[in-house]
């Protein structure tokens, strides 16, 4: 199903710095046909004066940024910043195609509601933009897999971005999980070849490393400019002791674009 939506926030105050996952959407959407849906309204709740944002001048700022991309958009904005944000970022998701965000890392409340909202209530794929990248659709994808129905999830939406004769490696990290062979790397590899995809299965020795510092360098190495991988939904404590890939895409150190499905 090819993307015809696409939802995105962006801070009043960063419109002039060409904010990362403004961009990203406004790039795509361009390429893609379709239209942006911009949340702008700030979150950062211990700015003191984000009860003063000029929201006409907001959204003016957008149509500029839209209309030099070529790109239909609709602005929503609230100056009620501190209660539902990722209620409201959620809700526009369900009846769009995808979401995208720039990561953070930080301790402010409404930047994680923000984030985990969008990936765990909305039931559509949310990419993480770096703070620089290409704003062209990618071509060529690295697809991490671990057998999980998350993992699945994310291949399949990953389908609606790569185009016909796009590239793909299906990627596992070897020493992670035990795989049964009905969920193997080979047959994901051969499902996307069926949708016209040149895909390949690649193993990814771990040698010590974070699964997610071995998905980042498998990706930069092969030529990438998109991973795909499934969230998993990890308690606080979880992921003091152990950290996830979830959480390490979602803090934003990654300087590719990442399509996360939950």
């Amino acid at each position: 199903m090819p993307v015809r939506s696409i939802v995105t926030h962006a801070e009043p105050s960063s419109l002039s710095q060409d904010p990362a996952a403004l961009s990203l959407a406004l790039g795509w959407a361009a390429a893609l046909d379709a239209r942006v849906i911009v949340l702008a309204f700030p979150i950062d709740v211990s700015d003191s004066g984000a009860d003063d944002v000029d929201f006409a001048a907001t959204r003016s700022a957008v149509a500029a940024l839209a209309g030099r991309a070529g790109v239909a958009t609709a602005v929503v904005d609230r100056s009620s910043f501190a209660y539902g944000i990722g209620e409201v970022f959620a809700d526009h998701m369900k009846v769009a195609d995808l979401g995208i965000l720039t990561g953070r890392r930080g301790p402010l409340v409404g930047e994680r509601l923000l984030a985990q909202a969008a990936l765990f209530d909305s039931g559509r794929p949310l990419v993480i933009a770096p703070k620089t990248t290409a704003t062209t659709p990618p071509r060529r994808a690295l697809i991490a897999w671990d057998g999980t129905h998350a993992a699945a999830r994310a291949m399949q939406d990953a389908l609606s971005l790569l185009p016909p004769g796009g590239e793909a490696i299906v990627a596992r990290v070897t020493d992670h999980k035990v795989l049964r062979m009905d969920q193997s790397g080979i047959e994901a590899a051969h499902h996307l070849a069926r949708h016209g995809i040149k895909a390949e299965f690649r193993e990814i020795p771990r040698s010590g490393r974070d699964i997610h510092d071995a998905l980042v360098a498998a990706a930069t190495e092969a030529g990438c400019d998109l991973i795909v991988a499934g969230a998993v939904r990890h308690s606080p404590i979880h992921e003091l002791v152990f950290g996830s890939v979830t959480g390490r895409v979602l803090e934003g150190g990654c300087p590719l674009p990442v399509l996360l499905s939950a």
